[in-house]
């Protein structure tokens, strides 16, 4: 099924099935220097979920989203921030007062690594060493990431919070950035995904449903 989007100048999103308490967007589907396919991976699991979704119609040369403000990309950066707060808001879960979500959130955030680092079949997991997300969360994610890739894509390396371990703006949703960007709090939980472009390329697919039943997962206990 075609997922139609809301289309804003730098960002088009989708809202989502409240319900599924996930979050997944491609920040660097743009080009140029894109990370090739993500978008079209975001998208395709948005179909099969419902989730919320976010994709960068920007590309990161003029404004990148996966980074902090600076200069170049402030008005992008709060319009995704914006966007991830009004998702939060028609879901529900945003307490007013203390301005941060009543229920755990699955942020997943879709990029593109080339296969000098690990090889042409490889996934590498980003937490900033663990900051982004809670100790309980980042386990189950290791387990359920390994244990699906077994069986989804077999002979896949999968590493975690090694060179790709996220920019420390993905820590800002949890924790916020000290300054106009308060975050969401403990409950938020995000984990940056790097795919190989030989996996990006080639198991598009596979891809999609490796993500599909990670959030099944996390919805369905």
């Amino acid at each position: 099924m075609k997922i139609e989007f809301i289309e804003l100048e730098y960002l088009d999103y989708y809202i989502g099935d409240p319900t599924s308490l996930c979050l997944v967007d491609a920040l660097h589907a743009k080009p140029p220097q894109s990370d090739l396919f993500t978008g079209e991976i975001v998208e395709r699991v948005i179909s099969n979920v419902k989730c919320a979704g976010i994709i960068s119609k920007v590309s990161r040369t003029v404004a990148d989203l996966n980074r902090k403000m600076d200069g170049s990309n402030d008005a992008a950066l709060q319009q995704y921030r914006a966007t991830i707060k009004k998702i939060f808001k028609q879901y529900g879960i945003l307490d007013e007062q203390s301005h941060q979500i009543t229920k755990p959130v699955l942020h997943l955030s879709i990029h593109g690594m080339k296969d000098e680092h690990y090889g042409r079949h490889a996934i590498e997991v980003g937490t900033f060493q663990g900051q982004s997300c809670s100790k309980k969360m980042r386990s189950w994610f290791q387990r359920t990431i390994r244990k699906k890739s077994n069986e989804i894509l077999p002979n896949t390396r999968i590493v975690f919070d090694e060179y790709f371990d996220g920019d420390e703006s993905i820590v800002y949703h949890r924790m916020g950035d000290g300054d106009s960007y308060e975050g969401y709090g403990p409950h938020f939980h995000t984990f940056q995904i790097e795919f190989s472009k030989t996996l990006r390329e080639d198991y598009q697919s596979e891809i999609v449903e490796l993500i599909t039943q990670i959030i099944n997962e996390r919805s369905h206990p």
